[in-house]
């Protein structure tokens, strides 16, 4: 397997296109609205955050040797989100949500020379769009940095009794679990970005119904692109629909959910209901993915995860967790994807549905938090690869420095042997400051 196409398969949703813009949009933005927050408080709605966030990567395992990479790395991000919401009538309200993002260091370089091996441009990939509109803007980019905008969310929500019109980008989360969604067709997210809370948007309409106190009927649908490998060893852009009704309901003090529709190339149903045992919160998904062009050779593939969390009269938090995948490994998780795709590149990457939140076949998570002051947040988080034995493991402490500013250590570290789910990565250390308004 070429260079070229380990990196691509892995990043193949990223994409080459990207349309070069000008600050002026963000600097137009804010002018034009700060004036009318003073004006008209009623209508306009504004937050967002500073952050700066480090990254400090001790690389593990031959492969990194072999494309030189053997010593420590280095990478700092500063990011900025701005969140507009105006409310004109009662009924109907526009949202806006923009993130100016600046990468930089020496392990985006290492990055870039790593990609441009391959003909491969790793910034453009790394802020490549894929709704169906183009939505991020590069700004300036060098060798060792990117900076970028990134509207993640643009839409308007209109509400006439019980029903809610909702078009742009936006967010559907279906998802009822904490760790992994496989409900969550139109939306799904990678555990490991713990500093992208809002979590991505698609280009998409939403129609809601609310039948009762506790029911209601989703209609939904986007459209995004995905990158593809073709046969001759080049990327092409592929358009693709996700489409799918929902229907709530609540029984037996239980949240219930059912789900039927598209996702890309597959025909998916699913279900997935929350609730609590004991005290004790208790959530299942389960979702069904057949292939739309082969539907009458394969029988399909059952993605489906559990979870259930509890809260201590101390404070103490724990949460447990287990996700199967129907066609996943049971040997080494990345024995069949190359050495490569082991990489910080793979855990990190965005390049996920609700069908591929995992390689293995079964893998299983914990987690206990601890509030050991009101200012300081212990937590520890893990999750283990039964079949190939390999172990993340992720500590952090938070600190609120005060109300709107905060701390947060992080450890992302990763053991295992050579082609395991979490071999031949290393360990990650973050230190994350933020300021809120």
């Amino acid at each position: 397997m070429t260079l070229k196409r380990l990196l691509t398969n892995e990043l193949n949703t990223f994409g080459l296109q990207i349309r070069k813009s000008s600050f002026i949009i963000f600097i137009l933005l804010i002018t034009l609205s700060a004036p009318s927050f003073a004006q008209k408080p009623k209508k306009f709605r504004f937050s967002g955050y500073l952050e700066y966030l480090n990254n400090t990567w001790v690389p593990q395992g031959e492969i990194y040797k072999t494309f030189g990479i053997d010593n420590w790395q280095n990478q700092s991000g500063i990011y900025n989100r701005f969140n507009f919401w105006y409310a004109p009538a009662k009924n109907f309200e526009f949202y806006v949500g923009m993130r100016n993002n600046f990468i930089f260091g020496p392990l985006n370089a290492t990055y870039n020379n790593l990609f441009n091996m391959a003909g491969l441009n790793y910034n453009e990939l790394a802020t490549n769009d894929p709704g169906y509109f183009n939505l991020t803007f590069m700004i300036a980019d060098g060798n060792s940095y990117y900076f970028f905008t990134n509207f993640d969310r643009a839409n308007f929500k209109w509400t006439l009794k019980k029903f809610e019109l909702t078009v742009g980008r936006q967010r559907i989360n279906w998802g009822v679990n904490l760790i992994w969604n496989p409900n969550d067709i139109f939306n799904a997210y990678n555990y490991f970005d713990f500093n992208y809370v809002e979590r991505p948007g698609s280009d998409a309409v939403l129609m809601q119904l609310y039948t009762g106190d506790f029911s209601s009927v989703q209609l939904a649908g986007k459209l995004g692109y995905i990158q593809v490998l073709s046969d001759s060893n080049t990327l092409k852009k592929e358009l693709k629909l996700t489409a799918a009704a929902m229907y709530r309901f609540n029984l037996w003090n239980y949240d219930f959910q059912l789900f039927g529709g598209v996702m890309e190339n597959d025909v998916t149903a699913g279900l997935g209901w929350a609730g609590s045992i004991a005290g004790a919160g208790f959530t299942v998904e389960v979702s069904w993915f057949r292939d739309q062009k082969q539907f009458a050779d394969t029988t399909g593939v059952w993605v489906a995860s559990i979870g259930i969390n509890y809260t201590f009269s101390n404070s103490i938090f724990i949460n447990f967790s287990g996700i199967y995948n129907s066609v996943g490994q049971t040997g080494p998780a990345n024995a069949k994807t190359g050495d490569f795709l082991t990489s910080p590149v793979s855990v990190f990457s965005n390049n996920l549905n609700a069908k591929t939140l995992t390689r293995s076949r079964f893998d299983i998570f914990g987690q206990i938090s601890y509030p050991a002051t009101p200012l300081i947040n212990l937590d520890l988080a893990s999750i283990y690869n039964p079949y190939d034995k390999s172990v993340f493991v992720g500590p952090s402490v938070t600190f609120s420095l005060t109300d709107n500013i905060s701390l947060m250590l992080v450890g992302q570290l990763f053991w295992g042997n050579n082609l395991t789910e979490f071999g031949n990565i290393g360990q990650m250390y973050f230190l994350d400051l933020k300021w809120s308004f």
